[in-house]
């Protein structure tokens, strides 16, 4: 008893310390990069521009990417990363291509029901100069994603798996700790079910680039709705009204759920699952 304690505290203290990493490592990258926009404006009237971080596409950039590095190297300091989880796992293109497509119908949904909250976005603007500047892609479409999965997915959710928690627990929790995070009142209900089918797609297959890959592609795809139809145009307004959108919200759903089941029916038949302990401890069925 004495021992699960120890454990369940040790898991709690684990999971703070790589969020208060996050948090640190965002405020770190964001003051030195302010400094060094601002080094000219220092050196000649002493004056700092507080605005340049949501203003210039490259410094966001560059801070998302210094950000993404600090805390890679404190994780790899602190031998908080799976190198088991950085292989293949032998799965093939095909199964990640199937995978891709399976976000497809789960970024339709997910996009559609924040639609319905009309939640206000405080990140619309700087997402969208970021969207159309080639470091802002790199950082949105391959830096960011890397990160969050290697702190949500590895950092926190493995964690919580190997010290004796379900899995559908340890992902709930890795999900609705990555919504919360993103501090957006229009990003948070989108990141936390974006979390649990991340967390799902890492828990079966073993591999962080399994989710790193469905990370990508849904901020790609983002990306690409604002070059082609611009930052204001809705769901809605594509499928031609608010009827037409529902019924395309049932075959989206339809198409989630037969990818899952291929999914599922594929990684069970070649992955061990998470029985608490450890990877490689027996297979548990979800």
């Amino acid at each position: 008893m004495t021992y699960v304690i120890i454990e369940r505290r040790d898991t709690v203290r684990r999971t703070i310390c790589l969020v208060l990493i996050f948090l640190l490592a965002q405020l770190l990258s964001s003051l030195a990069v302010l400094f060094f926009f601002n080094l000219p404006g220092l050196l000649q009237d002493g004056c700092l521009e507080m605005g340049v971080l949501a203003e210039s596409p490259v410094a966001i950039s560059v801070s998302l990417m210094l950000n993404a590095a600090i805390v890679w190297g404190v994780m790899a300091l602190l031998r908080w990363t799976d190198r088991k989880s950085f292989r293949l796992q032998g799965h093939g293109w095909k199964v990640y291509v199937i995978a891709l497509l399976g976000m497809m119908p789960v970024i339709f949904v997910v996009n559609l029901l924040l639609e319905l909250f009309a939640l206000e976005d405080w990140n619309a603007a700087a997402f969208g100069r970021m969207a159309c500047h080639p470091l802002g892609v790199l950082a949105l479409v391959l830096v960011g994603p890397f990160m969050e999965e290697l702190v949500f997915r590895m950092g926190i959710q493995r964690h919580l798996m190997r010290h004796r928690m379900h899995p559908w627990v340890a992902i709930a929790v890795s999900s609705v700790i990555f919504g919360v995070i993103h501090g957006n009142p229009a990003q948070i209900p989108g990141a936390v079910l974006f979390g649990v089918v991340l967390g799902w797609l890492y828990w079966r297959s073993g591999t962080i680039w399994m989710p790193v890959a469905a990370h990508a592609f849904n901020n790609l795809v983002g990306v690409a709705t604002i070059w082609f139809t611009g930052s204001q145009t809705t769901l809605c307004d594509l499928c031609g009204g608010a009827g037409v959108a529902a019924l395309c919200a049932l075959v989206a759903l339809l198409g989630c759920y037969v990818v899952y089941r291929y999914l599922d029916g594929y990684f069970s038949n070649r992955m061990p699952l998470f029985n608490g302990k450890g990877m490689d401890n027996g297979v548990v069925r979800p």
